[in-house]
């Protein structure tokens, strides 16, 4: 019986660890900006998100081609962002063609913190294996 509580208490204990370690990877590796987007309810959501910026553009990943606020880019592409404590609206345009432009300016401003989210991952982070759409954000 003792065994069952040695495993239940690592079992927890590696769970923590890899929540904690995943939350401070996405929330401490560097620069974290808030996303408005609309939700299927007809709400607005705010998610955490990383950014990247590269020649007077920027880009986030958030989610696929089936994600809704994705889908509804090309009949409603305004967002908003909260970057460094302001609110600045964007047309936000589904960029396929950048995904690799996009990765490697996410690791090279995120560094460990992006090897680190890959690693918890399983590899489903990385460059190869990413399903998510890169999205440019055009200042409005």
């Amino acid at each position: 019986m003792k065994i069952v509580y040695k495993l239940i208490i690592a079992f927890v204990a590696i769970s923590i660890f890899y929540v904690s370690l995943n939350f401070a990877a996405s929330e401490l590796g560097g620069e974290v900006v808030q996303l408005i987007r609309n939700d299927p309810e007809g709400s607005t959501k705010s998610i955490r998100v990383w950014i990247v910026d590269a020649r007077d553009q920027a880009w986030i990943e958030h989610g696929d081609t089936n994600f809704f606020w994705v889908k509804r880019l090309s009949s409603e592409p305004e967002v908003s962002l909260i970057r460094g404590g302001a609110e600045i609206k964007y047309t936000a345009v589904t960029d396929i063609g950048s995904h690799e432009i996009y990765h490697d300016l996410r690791r090279e401003k995120y560094g460990i913190a992006d090897r680190i989210i890959e690693l918890l991952s399983f590899g489903a982070a990385h460059r190869n294996n990413c399903t998510g759409i890169p999205v440019r954000l055009d200042p409005v």
